[in-house]
């Protein structure tokens, strides 16, 4: 294993657009520009400005490289204070998507947020994220996993239940082998279509998780139009989705799994999820002990949607984990 190294960079052409978009307007100009009333409702867009400047601040903390064999995982670390927090990523697979959420948590806990590198299996993503707590001389941290980070974080403590103290299981499932043949669909169809028409595909379901109201269409735009142009590639998906796949048909989890592990549960569900009520009562049904809470209409993205109950959920539940 090689050492740890810190990447200070982050991307560009993000840092451009949202200098365009959000550049004072010099009043002699003001008369000669267009009238955007009908195109971009203010209202709908406030919270654009708010949301360049925290990615901007959170993207200042530098990305530490970490390379296993040919992985190469790439995490920030915020905040100070003993008690860890690995937040894992979900399908998205970047380590920036949750920074308000990160930022926020940060002041009481040490935020430990990686990337996922191209592997072959959830057993290597989930060694991985021990790896990096060991270069960071983390003994134990509790994990927060939404989507598919939760899939990735009901591996991991199974695997090294001595490294987690607590398990945060948001907006996620657990696999059930009978999806395993829609998973694997979901590879051909990406196998096939080029990346520009995946991209546009994906654009609509990504906006409806993390900005549904509309209230920060131009970041969010911004922050989308970088990720699927520079960020990410269709190696990258198609990974992904064999993982899933792959997943949903070896693994099969049960109550009894964790019956010795002293750590604590919460389960954050939707009842407007699109995983659906059979899907969120497995859920529950597997960790019968764990804390359940039920946010209504919070979709497929309560970080984002609800984001301060979500937050003081988090912290509440934190601060009850010894």
């Amino acid at each position: 294993m090689a050492g740890v190294s810190a990447c200070p960079t982050r991307p560009q052409s993000f840092d451009s657009k949202v200098g365009q978009a959000f550049s004072p307007v010099n009043p002699a100009e003001a008369n000669q520009m267009p009238d955007h009333e009908n195109s971009l409702k203010p209202a709908r867009d406030a919270g654009s400005s708010a949301k360049a400047a925290a990615l901007q601040e959170f993207r200042r903390y530098p990305e530490k490289i970490l390379r296993l064999g040919t992985a190469e995982w790439r995490y920030r670390v915020l905040g100070t204070a003993s008690p860890a927090l690995l937040a894992v990523p979900g399908g998205e697979l970047v380590n920036d998507l949750g920074f308000e959420f990160a930022l926020a948590i940060s002041d009481t806990h040490r935020v430990v947020y990686p990337a996922y590198p191209r592997v072959s299996s959830i057993e290597e993503l989930a060694d991985g994220l021990c790896a990096v707590l060991d270069a960071e001389k983390i003994e134990q941290a509790a994990i927060l996993g939404a989507s598919f980070g939760g899939s990735v974080a009901q591996v991991c403590v199974r695997r090294h239940p001595d490294r987690i103290n607590a398990l945060i299981l948001s907006n996620t499932s657990v696999p059930i082998r009978q999806l395993a043949p829609a998973k694997r669909l979901l590879v051909w169809i990406a196998r096939a279509l080029p990346w520009s028409v995946a991209t546009s595909l994906l654009r609509k379901p990504l906006i409806k998780v993390v900005d549904p109201s509309g209230e920060a269409t131009t970041f969010w735009t911004a922050y989308l139009d970088e990720l699927l142009a520079s960020r990410l590639t269709k190696a990258d998906l198609l990974s992904n989705l064999r993982i899933q796949h792959d997943y949903y048909r070896r693994f099969h989890f049960m109550p009894q799994d964790l019956e010795n592990w002293p750590g604590k549960i919460l389960i954050a569900e939707s009842d407007t999820d699109v995983l659906g009520p059979r899907l969120r009562q497995a859920l529950r049904q597997t960790y019968p002990n764990a804390e359940v809470r039920t946010f209504h209409n919070g979709g497929h993205g309560t970080m984002f949607l609800r984001f301060d109950e979500y937050l003081a959920m988090v912290r509440q539940f934190l601060d009850s984990v010894i």
